[in-house]
């Protein structure tokens, strides 16, 4: 059989959940957005369909007002792995960025996924953005923090008004979370805190250190920037004690690459501690009819 691309269905359920089993050890995250993905107006949720069930499945959702594709959930059924779907996916959703005149396309992976990232390079894709991530199980120590300013709790719209007075506090204008990336404008903030909670120190009345954080059981996922080390660990201790006061006992974390080191020399106990680093890829002018 000829395989072919479709917007899926809600009878498509069992098959996407048969791919999901596959990732991530069973706790992959398609299976939570599978319905909102069909019903967003703004996703285009397809998969390949061959031997009578869909063995390759992505999303491409409008971000950013439309200006931004963000291109996500790229799976494949690994009995048909190398065959060439992902690439048909990725090209599908490039195509269709192209006709929907597109300004530009985004996609995360992780730095040891180098198949998405010979995929992404081949699509024309390129790095703009990469952030280090760490998985912290059950730590038994915080991180040293001495004599550091007050990190408090802030609203969206004081972080907004925050990061105006400091436009290179976030590296490229880019927050990264949650495995997802968006421009750091006050719209997007806004809609980053319907589910997270920010906090923010401040030296002089400027911006020192900002993260924002929200439960995912079992883990507390955060964000963190910083302007130095002291600003770094004390915003992850923060973090993890507000973890731990909701009643989790781990922590996902994404921050800045300089800090990785840092990280890596506190003795925080952990039963397990895992690191890698998150790559947000652009690919630009997708209006054009030839790269």
């Amino acid at each position: 059989m000829i395989p072919t691309i479709r917007k899926l269905r809600d009878s498509d359920r069992d098959d996407v959940l048969e791919i999901s089993k596959h990732m991530w050890e069973g706790h992959d995250y398609l299976p939570s957005v599978f319905d909102k993905w069909l019903r967003d107006v703004n996703s285009h949720f397809y998969g390949i369909e061959l031997d009578g069930r869909i063995v390759a499945v992505g999303n491409l959702r409008l971000v950013e007002n439309g200006s931004v594709g963000w291109m996500e959930g790229l799976r494949v059924r690994p009995d048909y792995r190398g065959r060439g779907f992902a690439n048909m996916v990725t090209q599908h959703f490039v195509d269709m960025a192209k006709n929907l005149r597109l300004p530009r396309l985004r996609l995360v992976t992780g730095s040891e996924n180098l198949a998405s990232l010979k995929l992404s390079k081949n699509a024309g894709f390129s790095v703009i953005l990469r952030m280090a991530v760490s998985w912290i199980s059950k730590p038994k120590a915080l991180p040293e923090v001495q004599d550091y300013v007050p990190i408090k709790k802030r609203s969206p719209r004081s972080v907004c008004n925050l990061l105006k007075m400091k436009p290179r506090f976030i590296p490229h204008r880019i927050l990264a979370y949650e495995w997802k990336a968006l421009n750091d404008t006050c719209p997007n903030i806004r809609e980053i805190g319907k589910t997270h909670t920010f906090y923010a120190a401040l030296k002089n009345s400027e911006i020192d250190s900002l993260s924002f954080g929200y439960p995912r059981n079992p883990w507390w996922n955060a964000t963190i920037y910083a302007k130095n080390s002291q600003g770094f660990l004390a915003q992850l201790s923060h973090n993890m004690t507000t973890a731990f006061k909701k009643g989790l006992d781990s922590i996902e974390c994404t921050y800045q690459i300089k800090y990785e080191k840092i990280l890596k020399g506190e003795d925080l106990k952990p039963e397990e501690q895992q690191q890698t680093r998150l790559i947000l890829l652009e690919k630009q002018r997708v209006t054009q009819t030839c790269e």
